[in-house]
């Protein structure tokens, strides 16, 4: 099964939108890969200049990628790790809210850059929890979520937004 799962999601890479747009809301397994970024991955198979970042899962594909990877740094690992390695390079100024996050214009320019810089390919399948590890090991991504490179990245962003203010329980909590 897993050389299978392999094999789909090193299938030839379309621009970002396409593949989003044909992503389904079913249970699969997602991997991002990327150009001219600061990570050591496997190169694709077919697509020169571009390697492979992290493998993820998700029970709803769709929402995955457009709620939390393109969509929002306090809920996605991949951005966190990105936005730690790209914080000079994008002028990234993350600030505490109940995390560490972005503000919104920050959050625009991450995503830009993503669309710009990212491919993705996806695999529908219901046991997308037993496969995510044996294809995380098979397939070796540079910014595999529990890997040193995107654990330091993370680390990265979240020292960027300094230390942990004291929240005043009489000011509503309001994101930045």
């Amino acid at each position: 099964m897993t050389p299978a799962v392999v094999a789909a999601l090193s299938e030839p890479l379309v621009p970002l939108d396409k593949a989003v747009a044909a992503l389904g809301r079913d249970a699969g397994l997602v991997a991002w890969w990327g150009s001219e970024v600061p990570v050591d991955g496997p190169a694709h198979p077919t697509d020169a200049g571009w390697v492979l970042l992290d493998v993820g899962d998700a029970t709803m594909l769709r929402n995955r990628v457009t709620r939390q990877d393109l969509y929002r740094t306090g809920v996605s690992p991949l951005r966190r790790a990105l936005a730690g390695l790209l914080l000079d390079e994008l002028a990234l100024a993350p600030t505490w809210a109940a995390d560490v996050v972005l503000t919104r214009a920050d959050e625009d320019r991450l995503t830009a850059w993503m669309r710009a810089h990212l491919r993705l390919t996806s695999v529908l399948h219901p046991d997308r929890k037993v496969l995510l590890g044996p294809v995380r090991d098979a397939m070796d991504p540079g910014l595999r979520e529990d890997g040193d490179v995107a654990r330091a990245a993370r680390e990265r962003f979240t020292a960027a937004g300094g230390t942990r203010p004291v929240r005043d329980p009489s000011v509503p909590f309001r994101r930045p």
